[in-house]
């Protein structure tokens, strides 16, 4: 009998990518866990209190699962206030950032279509794939990070905490 394709796997399994920003006053942890099929990867991403990335975009889809904590997602000029339960899209081509604000790391689950890594992650990240699918054929997307965001993050923050009544 044939063995099974390599269709599941435990996140436990998954090996830890320690992610370092490129902020050098951005201290607080970001440990990820990745997986990809042919047309979508997932992470599961923990950020310590007090994380902030810098905005960036991807050609990426990006739907993030907020499992526990809260974290702040910003979509261009937007902030939306999220917490554990809160389903949160980003869509492609959007500039976007993410902010922990809140005591206790956030755990997100985000899911990235098509599938999104880079050569740092590529050895650390698992392919369920089966038998016929040919790894070389999946297209992956790296992170942009070509230009400045022409907004004002600052600005654009302290107006979403004050509609939040932050």
């Amino acid at each position: 009998m044939p063995s099974k394709p390599n269709y599941r796997v435990n996140r436990n399994d998954l090996p830890e990518i320690v992610i370092t920003p490129d902020n050098p006053e951005n201290t607080a942890p970001f440990v990820a866990r990745m997986c990809h099929g042919s047309d979508t990867s997932w992470m599961f991403a923990e950020r310590g209190a007090g994380y902030h990335t810098d905005p960036h975009h991807h050609d990426a889809e990006q739907i993030n699962y907020i499992v526990e904590g809260e974290i702040w997602f910003f979509v261009e000029e937007n902030g939306y206030h999220c917490k554990a339960g809160d389903i949160m899209r980003i869509p492609p081509g959007k500039w976007h950032w993410a902010w922990n604000r809140g005591p206790a790391k956030a755990v997100v689950m985000e899911s990235h279509s098509p599938p999104l890594t880079n050569d740092d992650i590529a050895a650390k990240i698992v392919p369920l794939l089966g038998p016929d699918e040919d790894p070389a054929k999946i297209e992956h997307r790296e992170n942009l990070y070509t230009g400045t965001f022409p907004g004002d993050t600052s600005e654009i923050e302290a107006r979403a905490f004050a509609e939040e009544g932050e």
